[in-house]
C-alpha cells in the first residue's frame, strides 16, 4: 500500500467513493477546495496503482484536524486506513501541529478502533452532530509532541 498526495485526476475516484460511503457526502467542490488549500494534506492510498482510499487533514494554527477519511470496501482491513492516518499524523507534526483532532460517528466502531490504535483518545461528545441518521460524534485527539 502506497500513500501519495492527491491530484486533480483523483477527484472522480474521491467523489464517487465519498458518495458510496457516506449519507451526507462532501461535494466535488469541497474536495477541490482542500486539494488547492496550502493548509490541507490530501492523500491517496494506492495498491498496485489502483486508488484504495483517501484522507484529508487540515492545519489550523498549531492544530490539525482529520476532516475526512475513507477506504473502498474491497480494500478495507488491508492497512490503507492505518497508513493514511499515520501519514496525516506525520505531516501534521512536520508542519508544526501539536495535536490532531477528529470527529467520528459514535456507532462507527471500526473507525474508532483504528483511531485508538493510532494513539487517539476520547476528548468528548458532540450531541446530534451527524445527520441521516442523527447521531452523536465522538471527539478524539492525539498529541503530536512529547510533554
Amino acid at each position: 500500500m502506497e500513500i501519495r498526495r492527491a491530484l486533480p485526476s483523483d477527484m472522480d475516484f474521491v467523489t464517487e467513493l465519498e458518495r458510496q460511503s457516506f449519507s451526507v457526502p462532501w461535494s466535488r467542490d469541497g474536495f477541490v477546495f482542500e486539494l488547492e488549500s496550502p493548509y490541507a494534506d490530501f492523500l491517496i492510498a494506492e495498491e498496485d496503482g489502483e486508488p484504495a482510499g483517501f484522507a484529508v487533514a487540515h492545519l489550523a494554527g498549531d492544530e490539525s484536524e482529520l476532516f475526512n477519511i475513507c477506504v473502498a470496501e474491497r480494500f478495507r482491513r488491508r492497512g490503507a486506513g492505518e497508513r493514511l492516518v499515520s501519514e496525516c499524523l506525520r505531516l501534521a507534526k512536520s508542519r508544526g501541529a501539536s495535536r490532531m483532532l477528529l470527529e467520528v460517528r459514535a456507532s462507527n466502531k471500526p473507525a474508532r478502533a483504528l483511531y485508538m490504535k493510532a494513539g487517539f483518545q476520547v476528548l468528548g461528545i458532540r450531541r446530534d452532530y451527524y445527520e441521516l441518521p442523527k447521531e452523536d460524534a465522538v471527539i478524539m485527539e492525539r498529541e503530536l509532541e512529547e510533554k
